[in-house]
């Protein structure tokens, strides 16, 4: 997890260099084809296949400055092209198309900043579990895709790996574990709820007893389950 949203990793940048390359291949292409068969033929419409390319990339405008540049295609076959029907019909079926690309930029605009806000409250939830003095795991399939730093200290042993990609049934005591992980999967399902006095083992086996938040959270877009963890005023079992 990048500590700075504004600084995006090299995978991203040739994702973005991809959809780009894709978006003016498919656009010289239609342009082309539009260019070379008459008139009356609506070619055209396959610049829809640019234009919701560029839903995925991060630029918030990309879909009216594609949309302007269709339009300037448009304009140019339409006096470019070999001239089947007359220019008043050819003119009226590009000039509603063109309202067409319009309305469509405008869903794809909402859509794109609807996914840009879902990611900058994904970021933010994240920056808050790293600072968070709470152990806070994150569950998906019952295996730990997210552990803050206070977790993976409550759960630390010497020489042992961290808990991500772990399973967490193997963290609850296998006399609860039934119950437990039976909890995580209501949560799954919507639920939200406080389990108190849950006996767990930290990796180098030792006992641990805490009191635990199970929600239902949105992670890297999928849904999941977030488990904060204290530890609870009884002493681990064991001891």
């Amino acid at each position: 997890m990048d500590a700075n949203p504004s600084v995006r990793p090299a995978w991203w940048e040739e994702r973005t260099l991809g959809v780009v390359t894709l978006i003016v291949v498919a656009t010289a292409l239609v342009f082309y084809l539009d260019l070379i068969t008459p008139l009356g033929l609506t070619v055209w419409i396959l610049y829809f296949i640019p234009l919701y390319l560029t839903f995925y990339l991060r630029w918030s405008m990309a879909p009216f400055a594609a949309t302007a540049v269709f339009i300037a295609l448009i304009g140019a076959t339409s006096v470019l092209s070999y001239r089947d029907v007359s220019l008043v019909y050819a003119l009226l079926n590009r000039l509603f198309f063109t309202g067409m690309l319009v309305v469509s930029a405008v869903f794809i605009w909402n859509a794109g900043r609807a996914v840009e806000q879902l990611r900058a409250s994904e970021e933010d939830h994240r920056h808050l579990a790293e600072s968070s003095p709470d152990s806070i795991l994150v569950s998906t399939g019952n295996r730990i895709i997210y552990a803050n730093p206070a977790g993976e200290q409550m759960f630390a042993s010497g020489g042992e790996r961290g808990l991500v990609g772990r399973q967490f049934a193997d963290l609850v005591d296998p006399a609860e574990r039934e119950s437990v992980c039976g909890r995580v999967r209501q949560t799954m399902e919507g639920a939200r709820m406080h389990l108190s006095d849950v006996r767990m083992t930290r990796l180098d086996g030792s006992p641990l007893c805490t009191d635990a938040t199970l929600g239902e959270i949105v992670w890297d877009g999928k849904p999941a389950v977030q488990i904060v963890l204290r530890p609870a005023a009884r002493r681990p079992h064991g001891l």
